[in-house]
């Protein structure tokens, strides 16, 4: 599957009237962030992305502790971000990941937002046991 913006995460930005959908909210508040979580590729049992997936609940297993975007930015249409450290990172074949906009409620009321398994340098690998750090383009994560 090549990367993408969840269409139902795009729906509610249009449709929803309650706030707390802001990407760049993480550094005032980082239980409402935007986090970054590895996933395992889909031929080893682990995620599979479908346009029908609108919350977090929804991904199943993901490997290492998922982490916020810090210095997460909106500007230009464009979201932007500090790059992203996995520490200690074991398990099967991670094979992309997907960033979802955590709230104060449990995962199955967090937004996914984005898919990515393509174009990933590094990816798929097994992690180690060691690092794992995600670089974002300069242009940025994803812009709309």
């Amino acid at each position: 599957m090549p990367n993408a913006i969840y269409p139902l995460w795009k729906q509610a930005l249009m449709q929803e009237i309650p706030t707390k959908k802001s990407l760049d909210q993480g550094d005032i508040d980082p239980v409402q962030g935007c986090y970054v979580s590895l996933i395992t590729i889909a031929a080893d049992g682990g995620y599979l992305y479908s346009d029908a997936h609108e919350f977090y609940s929804e991904v199943g297993t993901v490997q290492g502790v998922p982490q916020l975007i810090t210095t997460a930015t909106v500007a230009g249409r464009v979201f932007s971000g500090d790059s992203v450290v996995f520490t200690n990172v074991t398990g099967t074949k991670i094979g992309g990941f997907v960033i979802a906009r955590q709230n104060e409620g449990t995962s199955d009321t967090w937004r996914l937002v984005l898919y990515e398994d393509t174009g990933i340098i590094g990816i798929p690998l097994i992690p180690s046991g060691g690092n794992i750090i995600v670089t974002w383009n300069v242009q940025g994560i994803f812009g709309l």
